[in-house]
């Protein structure tokens, strides 16, 4: 759906807005229709809403007018904070899907970093979070996404017995079985843990400022995982594993937030402010 283009015109003269650059490394959504999670830009901030950027990717069916996304990101307006938006408005361009969204839903700053409003700029605040700097706030990320990932790992473990029953009924009637499909997941699991777990001793020992471009795609890596909870979900009957997949979904989302995070500090200190 595509809003006419002097509706759309009228609408971005509405309010004003104030552009914003948080540098060329893409935050991750999530979408609460069930589409595919994705990669997005934020492009302005305004009185009431975002404008973003959605890269082209593969795949991808666009964001659609009154779709709700969750952008895992930390929006202060009025002294509230927000992390989700009704799409108001979208175009396409040359960079891939121009957006508007309205933001909604109230939630509480999980860490001290935040995109504020008022001025389009990330703010980084000690108050009430003991946190004192941005090295221990990275630290902490990466402790949360490393336990994070663990908990994925062991609602796989959960579902053992279920998989492997269902490859014995399969084998027993001369059907082919799925028995490649969880090993395989359970080792790409396991390689996301080592990741992220590099990743926390890199910061540790590392006297260069962290984390930088390369170690965010490293982390970008270890955190999307939804080619796996896909294939589980095609391969094997959703109504017995749903309660499992709905949890690794919000330990999924967890792990968005986690990533969102590091990058409002790489993009914080690149401002020149941390």
């Amino acid at each position: 759906m595509n809003i006419s283009e002097p509706a759309f015109g009228e609408w971005r003269r509405s309010e004003p807005r104030i552009p914003i650059d948080l540098g060329s490394t893409p935050f991750l959504g999530s979408r609460e229709n069930g589409q595919p999670s994705f990669a997005y830009l934020l492009r302005d901030v305004s009185a009431s809403g975002v404008g973003l950027i959605v890269p082209p990717q593969p795949g991808m069916v666009a964001l659609e007018v009154g779709e709700l996304v969750n952008f895992h990101l930390p929006f202060q307006l009025n002294k509230k904070f927000y992390n989700q938006g009704v799409i108001r408005w979208q175009e396409n361009v040359p960079r891939g899907q121009m957006c508007g969204a309205r933001l909604e839903k109230r939630v509480p700053l999980r860490y001290p970093i935040y995109v504020a409003f008022e001025t389009g700029e990330i703010r980084f605040v000690t108050e009430e979070f003991g946190i004192e700097s941005l090295e221990d706030l990275t630290l902490r990320i990466l402790e949360d996404a490393y336990y994070f990932k663990r908990g994925v790992a062991i609602y796989l473990e959960h579902l053992l017995p279920y998989f492997e029953r269902h490859s014995l009924q399969r084998r027993a009637k001369g059907l082919p079985t799925d028995e490649n499909v969880v090993p395989r997941v359970r080792a790409q699991i396991a390689q996301h843990i080592q990741t992220i777990a590099n990743l926390r001793a890199l910061n540790r020992t590392t006297k260069q400022v962290f984390p930088n471009s390369a170690d965010l795609e490293t982390l970008r890596s270890a955190v999307d995982f939804e080619p796996s909870l896909t294939e589980l979900s095609e391969r094997f009957d959703a109504k017995t594993i749903r309660p499992y997949l709905r949890s690794v979904q919000l330990l999924k989302h967890q792990l968005f937030s986690n990533f969102n995070t590091l990058v409002l500090v790489h993009q914080h200190r690149n401002q020149g402010t941390g």
